[in-house]
């Protein structure tokens, strides 16, 4: 297999002068139409491995939804028409004389996806399912099965797949209103928001606009003033969430078709625009990453229902994400990465025809081996992706796409390991009490560090001692800090899970990582570029969706996102900087190492008053990287 490497010309994807992304969210018909074919495929691979050890001949990506009928009304109106979801495709329904029961799990995976996601729907009388699911053709399920004999998966069509990885600043951002507006807890708060959500983002001359369509449920919604309320929380929602993660104003406009005057909104009974007859239909919304990007490589290959060992159609879209991911967090030096993968009929599907990686770097041959390296490791995983996928380690439709089920490892020996750094930091809590004045620290602090995988902030050769109480350099003469000092820190910082957290000083993102189980916002500047490039990869790739790291001088803060319930200086100060005073909330917190020297520095602690005066404690000494400035 030859790897061809190349490299990017032209701008980058954010220094384009005009730049648009949509995301269809989770209730959009078309994302239904995905979501349903890929939670049956998954139930047809859980089905088969349990029974028979191995993931059976199906593709079952053809399935349409046709739009139903209501009349809606504030305070509540009523379904007419049910939506009506019919499945076509291809499934081995009989192996080795036992039955699957395919029509039934359509049925039962639909009817559960509805329930679990959409609350103002009744699926036994809101949605009729309709099951054609046919056995395969005789040829491409000997092809399948020929593969049992030997071990060695053909793939079973000539296509190919591509991604890219990092997202741009502007993707970044419709993926996270989006998740945002469809968050369990923001519609516990906002119950009138249907899950029904599109947003569609337009960067164009240093401007963005965001242009968001949102159902609402009218049994919450009295009146049309109460609409106009509710619409008026989705753009402040998603005007604050864009302008955190762009670090600009935003214009956003909701449901701009509405006609507040003549009555006519965007009311619904049970909160998704497919009961009164809009249709979808699987593979004509997002890409594998949960996005439509006109300005990226795509293909028009649907991942949605189709099996996870041989469709081409799926896998190589994936891989070629997971690649580009692996690219950028892993090679210095590499802004942008593309992956494109091209297979061939009844050829192993670990050996594609082409593999291209595109790459933005100054030097190509310096990362060659290192790219070579990347894309052979992701092929030969090919064979754990039918498990991943059933875990849902693996999924489409979001970004990363190999999101760990935890964001600690599962490997038992790691978690061991874990268990024994908290054990020890436990243990030095008590020794060091009479300087801290704490024997034991936060459970919350404790438990957050045991589900942050510390190993993946290391570098590769530091790996084997990562829960070690020690501190490890990460390069560019940086550090991330001894565990028990990040637990000190954190305790003493005493983020709340609704606080807006400052960290001076991202490194590696642990401390950041650590920060985003415990609060709701966490911004972090690094002074180093080239880390804080690592970091936003790392954490976003980890899932770490509530950080936003950029690179920068820590010494001013960071005003644009001020006032901040606490911040956390993680590099050593000659005095304390006025402007991260100055952008405390009162009642806030600051920690901050302070010294001129190694060897005379401690930590301390800033409590702001409400008043606006300040009281100061010393805890411990310490030894801090010096604060770079």
């Amino acid at each position: 297999m030859t790897i061809v490497l190349t490299r990017l010309e032209g701008p980058a994807q954010h220094d384009l002068p005009v730049e648009i992304v949509e995301r269809k969210g989770l209730g959009h018909p078309d994302s239904v139409s995905d979501a349903l074919a890929e939670r049956l495929s998954r139930a047809l691979c859980r089905f088969y491995l349990e029974r028979f050890g191995l993931v059976l001949h199906h593709n079952v990506d053809k399935v349409l939804l046709a739009g139903g009928s209501a009349r809606p009304a504030f305070g509540g109106g009523e379904i007419v028409r049910p939506i009506d979801v019919f499945f076509a495709g291809r499934a081995t329904d009989e192996f080795e004389g036992v039955r699957v029961p395919v029509a039934e799990l359509a049925v039962e995976e639909t009817r559960a996806w509805f329930r679990e996601n959409c609350r103002a729907l009744d699926p036994a009388r809101h949605v009729a399912v309709h099951p054609f699911i046919k056995p395969g053709s005789a040829a491409l399920v000997d092809l399948y099965l020929r593969q049992r004999k030997t071990g060695l998966w053909l793939a079973n069509d000539t296509s190919h797949g591509s991604g890219f990885a990092p997202l741009s600043p502007l993707e970044t951002t419709v993926a996270r209103v989006e998740a945002t507006l469809n968050a369990a807890a923001f519609r516990a708060l906002h119950p009138e928001g249907g899950e029904d959500v599109k947003v569609m983002g337009v960067r164009r001359e240093g401007r963005t606009r965001l242009t968001v369509a949102r159902a609402i449920i009218d049994r919450h919604v009295a009146n049309i003033d109460a609409y106009v309320g509710a619409v008026r929380t989705v753009a402040e929602s998603a005007r604050r969430v864009a302008s955190a993660a762009l670090g600009d104003v935003v214009a956003v406009a909701v449901n701009s078709a509405d006609d507040i005057e003549a009555g006519s909104v965007y009311l619904t009974v049970t909160g998704l625009s497919a009961e009164a007859g809009d249709d979808g239909e699987a593979g004509r919304g997002n890409r594998a990453n949960g996005l439509i990007t006109p300005y990226r490589p795509m293909t028009m290959e649907a991942a949605a229902g189709k099996n996870p060992v041989t469709h081409v159609g799926k896998l190589y879209n994936v891989v070629a994400s997971l690649v580009a991911a692996a690219v950028v967090a892993e090679v210095p030096g590499i802004e942008t990465a593309e992956c494109h993968l091209l297979s061939r009929i009844g050829q192993p599907v670990n050996e594609p025809e082409v593999v291209e990686v595109r790459v933005r770097a100054a030097a190509l041959h310096d990362a060659r081996r290192a790219i070579d390296d990347i894309v052979r490791r992701h092929l030969a995983a090919l064979e754990s992706y039918p498990r991943r996928f059933v875990s849902g380690e693996i999924a489409i439709d979001r970004w990363p796409l190999d999101r760990p089920r935890t964001r600690g490892a599962d490997d038992p020996a790691l978690a061991g390991r874990r268990r024994a750094m908290i054990e020890e930091i436990e243990a030095e809590a008590r020794a060091a009490a009479d300087c801290t004045g704490k024997e034991a620290f936060d459970r919350r602090v404790l438990e957050a560090m045991a589900r942050v995988p510390r190993h993946e902030f290391v570098p590769p050769d530091e790996r084997s001692v990562a829960y070690d109480n020690e501190p490890l350099a990460i390069g560019f003469g940086q550090t991330i800090s001894q565990p028990f000092i990040v637990a000190l820190m954190t305790d003493l910082l005493a983020p709340e899970s609704g606080d807006r957290v400052l960290e001076i000083g991202t490194g590696s993102g642990y401390q950041a990582a650590i920060l985003a189980e415990l609060a709701a916002e966490v911004y972090s500047i690094e002074i180093v570029a080239e880390l804080a490039r690592r970091a936003a990869a790392r954490l976003e790739r980890l899932g770490y969706d509530n950080v936003v790291v950029r690179a920068g001088d820590g010494y001013a803060g960071w005003p644009a996102r001020a006032p901040f319930d606490a911040i956390i200086v993680t590099a050593a100060a000659r005095e304390i900087p006025p402007p991260l005073i100055a952008q405390l909330k009162p009642g806030g917190r600051l920690v901050i190492p302070v010294g001129a020297g190694a060897f005379d520095q401690e930590l301390v602690v800033i409590e702001k008053r409400a008043d606006g005066s300040l009281r100061r404690r010393s805890i411990l000494p310490v030894a801090f990287v010096a604060f770079q400035h």
